[in-house]
């Protein structure tokens, strides 16, 4: 009988003490969460010798989640992103795929942003256009970059638009 009220005992304390831990811990909110379709279009002409625009259109799954201190303080902003996409050269008509599905962290305390995942990657007929996968850790502010693991072709090659301009372009 002894030995019943011992384990009760030292079950209520972990008990209370998981409630105590749980108390302390850092809260998730998730701020925005929304799909939708979408349409745009992007003039080449500033990205090169191109006559053309590229006409997007596809879907986007987005999830915005805050992590808060116990006191309140705003720790980091989590944003997931899926989407899936088709450019077309508003001209040839010619057009390639996009997808994404990533992660972006930004790290208020440390001031770094962390992008993992497969934040651009593009298949056409002819093979993949473009490869922006892995992670990469930057700075929130600069956007400097101080740790990358994986091929970031539109990180380093001058922006997406740079490359989709480019794979479009060619017959």
């Amino acid at each position: 009988m002894r030995y019943g009220l011992m384990v009760i005992a030292a079950l209520v304390a972990a008990l209370a003490l998981s409630g105590v831990a749980s108390a302390e811990a850092n809260s998730r909110v998730v701020v925005e969460s929304f799909s939708e379709d979408y349409a745009f279009s992007a003039d080449c002409a500033g990205f090169g010798p191109y006559a053309f625009e590229i006409d997007v259109e596809g879907t986007v799954k987005v999830r915005v989640t805050d992590v808060i201190a116990p006191d309140g303080e705003f720790l980091q902003t989590i944003i997931h992103v899926v989407f899936r996409e088709t450019n077309t050269n508003s001209v040839s008509g010619k057009s390639v795929a996009l997808h994404q599905a990533a992660n972006e962290v930004w790290d208020y305390a440390s001031n770094t942003r962390t992008i993992s995942g497969a934040v651009f990657v593009g298949n056409s007929p002819d093979g993949k256009w473009v490869q922006d996968t892995g992670r990469i850790i930057m700075t929130l502010d600069t956007r400097i970059a101080s740790f990358v693991a994986g091929p970031h072709e539109a990180f380093f090659g001058g922006g997406l638009d740079v490359i989709a301009c480019r794979a479009l372009a060619s017959a």
